[in-house]
């Protein structure tokens, strides 16, 4: 009976390791990025960095913007052009002018390389070069933007390699130790159970050969 109930057990963790991490994966949050970034650098119109790199979709981008403009009176916004048909407002990501000296902080979720979750909004944006693209609003004629880019979308056309997933390798180990496990057990309770196991134990015990 110990011998059975630990199989059952064994049989239920190794179903449960199975299971578990594909169920894991959907409750799991996406990942958030915070990133910092300056606008006017040295007088200039420009916003450095000019590209937020993620690594996954969906990810959560959380911006720091930055005005350090030092020419008074100079403003600047960071924004994002929603492409929906009939958006609430034109643009769905925009801090407001920025003067000298003043920050803003938005967040946003890039769920395609086209696509943003902000609050209740989920729609399609802007894209420069096949890119999701940020600008600010009073200097976007002076080329006063940037770009959002998938880590993927800058690595080199190499034919992928082929191999297995580190989980799945762990998963394929714990099978093959456990169906052994199992074939070890179920063999002791055979051979435990068996009359002539038993019969020959006992003559051994009388002190036979």
């Amino acid at each position: 009976m110990l011998a059975a109930t630990m199989a059952v057990a064994l049989l239920a963790l190794l179903a449960g390791g199975f299971v578990a991490p594909s169920a894991r994966a959907d409750t799991i949050p996406p990942p958030k990025l915070f990133v910092t970034l300056e606008q006017g650098p040295g007088g200039t119109s420009v916003f450095l960095p000019t590209t937020i790199t993620i690594g996954q979709i969906p990810t959560v981008v959380n911006v720091t913007v930055k005005n350090v403009d030092p020419t008074a009176g100079m403003q600047h916004t960071f924004t994002i052009r929603s492409t929906a048909a009939t958006p609430p407002t034109p643009y769905i990501v925009n801090t407001g002018l920025l003067n000298s000296g003043e920050q803003a902080q938005v967040e946003f979720t890039v769920m395609a390389p086209d696509r943003l979750v902000v609050g209740t909004r989920n729609e399609t944006v802007e894209l420069d070069g096949g890119l999701i693209k940020f600008f600010c609003i009073p200097h976007e004629s002076s080329g006063m933007k940037g770009h959002v880019v998938l880590a993927s979308a800058t690595t080199s056309t190499e034919t992928p390699q082929m191999g297995v997933f580190l989980r799945a390798y762990w998963i394929g180990l714990l099978g093959i130790a456990g169906t052994m496990l199992l074939v070890a057990i179920s063999y002791f309770v055979i051979k435990g159970s068996s009359r002539h196991y038993r019969d020959h134990r006992e003559h051994i015990r009388r002190g036979g050969p």
